[in-house]
């Protein structure tokens, strides 16, 4: 339970409340953001590699195949990196949800980040959080705020493991195909 207390003054009743349930929806909209961009960057390179594939067979151009193979990768990993910069804005959001939790008791968000995998910088922060003592809510936001800091929430522990795995795959899908109609022309099998 946090040991931080602050008295409530000037403050409409479910002020706190409302931000609190308006955040996590924000939260909740970030996430889908970045999971459509994610979906949207493969939907296009792979649509991207197989036309042009396609295209470089007819014309038989290995530059183009080359190309082609090369151009949808870099897609897959511009959509990773869109991703990982539009988690950032998740982020961006836990200083004001600890702080609405512990003004208000809450303990659900407090607990997620503390119970993280690997988690040991996200612990660290809510402990620092929990231990606080201010005499208004402005007072706490400010040691809240004061004590965030981004780089303890890395993304490659927000991010799962299968944003990676997927771009991972699709790139090497891409080469593999690209290898398996290039190498029998320089490699003969008889």
């Amino acid at each position: 339970m946090a040991n931080s207390r602050v008295e409530k003054k000037a403050e409409p009743a479910g002020s706190h409340e409302t931000e609190y349930q308006v955040i996590h929806q924000q939260r909740m909209a970030v996430i889908r953001s970045y999971n459509l961009w994610y979906a949207f960057g493969h939907v296009i390179a792979h649509s991207y590699f197989w036309l042009l594939l396609n295209l470089s067979l007819t014309l038989s151009s290995q530059p183009l195949m080359i190309a082609t193979a090369l151009t949808a990768s870099l897609m897959i990993w511009f959509a990773y990196g869109v991703v990982l910069t539009i988690d950032r804005g998740v982020v961006g959001l836990y200083p004001r949800i600890i702080f609405l939790e512990l003004t208000m008791g809450y303990d659900f968000y407090r607990d997620y980040l503390r119970r993280r995998h690997r988690g040991d910088t996200e612990r660290s922060f809510i402990e620092r959080c929990e231990s606080l003592h201010a005499e208004t809510a402005a007072e706490l936001w400010n040691q809240v705020y004061s004590l965030f800091n981004e780089k303890d929430f890395p993304a490659d522990r927000r991010i799962t493991a299968h944003f990676k795995t997927a771009a991972y795959l699709s790139v090497g899908l891409f080469w593999v195909v690209i290898a398996m109609i290039l190498v029998p022309d320089y490699f003969p099998w008889r």
